[in-house]
């Protein structure tokens, strides 16, 4: 592979985008292991989640088995929403992903790369016309 600079930019462009991809994946990993927890049923129920969607339930208080099956039913359900809810808060702190801000940077580099590569291609087809016309005048055809 040649060393020599990379005139039309495209490897840089190519460079940034690969970087913009893992730094997003890094940090959807990041986010998606971190447990966010929540009790609920008056503290008798905590419910743990991940932005991932992994989602943990303990009865921590014998008591809330005596709730009875439609209550307990719905208490979990609201600790679920409400520690997914907290999950998915807690991504939009620093460090989490930004979705619309990786989009707008992948899209400014997939400009950025059409326009390098456009010009990189418009200088080789003057390029190769010149080669021609200079072999033409050579050999004496016009």
């Amino acid at each position: 592979m040649s060393t020599e600079p990379d005139a039309s930019g495209i490897t840089d462009a190519l460079t940034k985008a690969l970087q913009v991809v893992q730094d997003g994946q890094r940090a959807q990993e990041e986010a998606g292991s971190q447990t966010v927890e929540v009790e609920v049923a008056e503290g008798m129920i905590r419910v743990g989640a991940t932005l991932a969607g992994k989602v943990t339930v303990k009865l921590v208080d014998p008591r809330s088995v005596r709730l009875g099956i439609e209550v307990l039913s719905e208490e979990i359900t609201i600790g679920v929403n409400a520690a997914l809810d907290a999950a998915r808060e807690q991504a939009g702190m620093p460090g989490a992903i930004d979705l619309d801000a990786l989009s707008e940077k992948v899209e400014e580099i997939q400009q950025q790369s059409v326009q390098r590569l456009s010009s990189f291609m418009s200088s080789l087809a003057d390029s190769q016309a010149k080669i021609v016309r200079a072999a033409a005048e050579a050999k004496g055809v016009e």
